[in-house]
C-alpha cells in the first residue's frame, strides 16, 4: 500500500503510517504537473489546503482509493470526480477546531481594536491615540453564519465577552442551538441584527457569493466581518466598495478567493482590512493534531475495517453497522439477479425494504442492490461510493420505498425493475444471521441460495417438464445442486430455479425454451 504525502504534513503521519505496513513518500513541494507524473503509481493521497486535487489529477490516479485531508475543509479536492471513481475522500473534522476558533476570535478583537494598524503606525515612530479609537464587543450582537464545531468554539469564546450571539445554519435544530445560548435566525434576519459577522461555512455553489452587494445593504452601518473560513464566500469587490462607503467599518480576513492572494486585490489597499495568509489552523498544536488524526483513520481503515472521517462515502459507513453485512450480502445478489432477468432497457429501479431494522439502512442496501446491478450491466467497477453516481449517468431512475412490516418476513427486501411495459421483481431475506436466500420471484414465492448457475424458467403448471428438464441436463452432464418449485395461485403457470454444479451452455438454455409447455427460460450467474 503505498501513500503520497504532500503539502508539508506533520512528519508523525508518515511515521504512523510506515510504522503499520504503508509505504510512504512524502513530498511536501509537488507540483502539478509532478503530481500528475507520479499519482497513478499511489492507492492514498494525503493534502493539506495548498494541493488542488482536481478531476485531472484523479484521472491519473488510476490506482487511487483513497484522499485524505490533513484538516476539515475539502474544497480543494473535487469531491464529484473522487465519488465518481469510486475513491473515498476523507478528512479530520475537529482536528483544527480549536486553533481556527482562537483565530477567529483574535481576528474580530484585532478589527474592533484596530490592534494591526495601532502597531503598525507606531513601529513608524508615531504616537496617535485618538486615530485607532476601537469599539467594544460587550453588549454586541455577533452573528455566526455556520453553527459547525469551529462556530461553536467561537460563540463559547464570544459569550464570554458578553456578546449576544445570533446564527444561521439550516442544519442545526433550534433547541440545540438554544442549548448553547445561540438564537438561529434566517440568513437576513442574521444580516440585519449583527455588530459583528463571522463565518464558519464551507464553500460551496449554495455559499459562493454569499455575502455581496444584496446582502450588504441588509447590514446595519458600521458592522465588522471576519472570515476565517473559505475565500469565496464574501464577493471581494462588493467588501471593498462597502468598506470604501463606510457601510462595512472593518473587516478581518484569512482567506481569499484565489490564494496566494494578489498584491493588487483592492483589500490589501485599504486601511481597515486586517489580513492573514490562510493560517487560522497553523499552530503547532493543530497539525499535529491533523496530521496524527488522518494516520490513525487510515489505518483503522486498513486494520479494522472502521471508516471515520469520510465526506462522500455514508454507505460505507452504515455498512460496518452489526447485523447489517448479510443483508448487503442479500441486496448485492438481488441486484445482480434482477440485472440478469430484466430487458437489458428497463431503466427504473425501486428498492423496496419491510421491517424496522432495515430502515436505518436503506441508504447503503440500496447502494448494495445497485453495485450488484451495475456490476452486471456495465463495465468498470462499481463501490458503495459510486453506485449512486453511476446509476444516475446511466439514465436508471431510482426509487426508495419502507414499508414497517411484511406480514411473512421480520425483514425483507424487494428490488423491482421496469421499462414502461415489463417489470421483473425479486424479493429476499435473511434466515438467523448469515442464510441469505431469495424468497421470491415476480409473483411467485420461491426459497432458494442466491449462488451458483441457476437456472430459472416458467412453464405451464403439468406433469413431465420438470422430468425433460432434468433429461436435458444429464445430457448435459450437469449435476443438479438444488430445486426449488413454485406456481401461482391459480394453479396453471409454475417457476421453477434449479441450481446446477458446472456451466449452462446457450445450447442448453435453448434446447429447455423449446420443451413444451416452457414459457421463458434464463440463466443467472452469482
Amino acid at each position: 500500500m503505498k501513500v503520497l504525502i504532500t503539502d508539508g504534513i506533520d512528519p508523525q503521519c508518515g511515521q504512523i503510517l510506515a510504522q503499520n505496513g504503508f509505504e510512504v513518500t512524502e513530498k511536501p513541494k509537488i507540483s502539478k504537473e509532478e503530481l500528475k507524473e507520479i499519482i497513478g503509481e499511489f492507492d492514498k493521497l494525503i493534502v493539506r489546503s495548498a494541493t488542488k486535487v482536481t478531476s485531472e489529477i484523479i484521472e491519473y490516479g488510476k490506482n487511487l482509493n483513497l484522499i485524505g485531508r490533513a484538516g476539515a475543509g475539502v474544497d480543494n479536492i473535487d469531491i464529484d470526480a473522487a465519488t465518481r471513481k469510486g475513491i473515498i475522500v476523507m478528512n479530520t473534522p475537529g482536528g483544527n477546531t480549536i486553533s481556527a476558533a482562537e483565530h477567529a476570535c483574535a481576528m474580530m478583537l484585532s478589527a474592533a481594536r484596530r490592534i494591526p494598524q495601532a502597531t503598525a503606525d507606531l513601529k513608524e515612530g508615531n504616537w496617535n491615540k485618538k486615530k485607532f479609537t476601537g469599539v467594544e464587543l460587550e453588549g454586541k450582537t455577533l452573528s455566526i453564519i455556520g453553527l459547525g464545531k469551529i462556530g461553536r468554539e467561537v460563540a463559547t469564546r464570544m459569550q464570554s465577552f458578553r456578546m449576544k450571539t445570533i446564527a444561521y445554519d439550516p442544519m442545526i435544530p433550534d433547541e440545540y442551538a438554544a442549548h448553547l445560548n445561540i438564537e438561529l435566525l434566517p440568513l437576513h434576519e442574521n444580516f440585519k441584527r449583527a455588530d459583528f459577522i463571522t463565518i464558519h461555512s464551507s464553500l460551496n455553489e449554495s455559499t459562493r457569493n454569499l455575502i455581496s452587494k444584496d446582502t450588504f445593504d441588509l447590514m446595519k452601518d458600521g458592522v465588522i466581518i471576519v472570515n476565517c473560513a473559505r475565500g469565496g464566500i464574501i464577493n471581494e469587490q462588493d467588501l471593498a466598495e462597502a468598506i470604501t462607503s463606510g457601510k462595512v467599518a472593518a473587516a478581518a480576513l484569512d482567506v481569499f478567493e484565489a490564494e496566494p492572494v494578489n498584491p493588487d486585490n483592492p483589500l490589501l489597499k485599504l486601511e481597515q482590512v486586517i489580513a492573514t495568509p490562510h493560517i487560522a489552523a497553523s499552530t503547532n498544536e493543530a497539525q499535529e493534531k491533523v496530521a496524527l488524526q488522518i494516520a490513525e483513520q487510515i489505518v483503522e481503515w486498513k486494520r479494522k475495517g472502521k471508516l471515520e472521517g469520510a465526506v462522500n462515502a455514508s454507505a460505507v459507513e452504515l455498512a460496518q453497522a452489526p447485523g447489517v453485512q448479510s443483508y448487503l450480502t442479500l441486496a448485492e445478489k438481488l441486484g445482480a439477479t434482477l440485472a440478469q432477468l430484466a430487458p437489458a432497457q428497463a431503466n427504473k429501479l425501486t428498492i423496496r425494504t419491510s421491517g424496522e431494522f432495515l430502515h436505518k439502512y436503506n441508504e447503503v442496501i440500496t447502494a448494495a442492490a445497485l453495485k450488484g446491478l451495475l456490476e452486471i450491466r456495465q463495465s468498470g467497477d462499481t463501490n458503495y461510493i459510486n453506485a449512486f453516481t453511476k446509476a444516475k449517468e446511466s439514465g436508471l431512475s431510482l426509487e426508495q420505498r419502507f414499508e414497517k412490516e411484511n406480514t411473512d418476513y421480520t425483514n425483507l427486501i424487494r428490488v423491482e425493475l421496469e421499462n414502461g411495459t415489463e417489470k421483473r421483481m425479486i424479493g429476499g431475506t435473511v434466515f438467523g444471521d448469515k442464510e441469505v436466500r431469495i424468497v421470491m420471484i415476480d409473483r411467485f414465492l420461491v426459497e432458494f441460495k442466491p449462488e451458483g448457475n441457476i437456472i430459472i424458467y416458467n412453464n405451464v403448471d403439468k406433469p413431465g417438464i420438470i422430468a425433460q428438464v432434468t433429461q436435458l441436463l444429464l445430457l448435459h452432464n450437469l449435476n443438479v445442486a438444488y430445486i426449488a418449485l413454485s406456481r401461482d395461485e391459480e394453479k396453471s403457470i409454475a417457476m421453477t430455479a434449479i441450481v446446477v454444479d458446472g456451466e449452462v451452455s446457450p445450447v442448453l438454455l435453448e434446447e429447455i425454451r423449446n420443451v413444451n409447455g416452457v414459457s421463458c427460460a434464463d440463466l443467472v450467474s452469482l
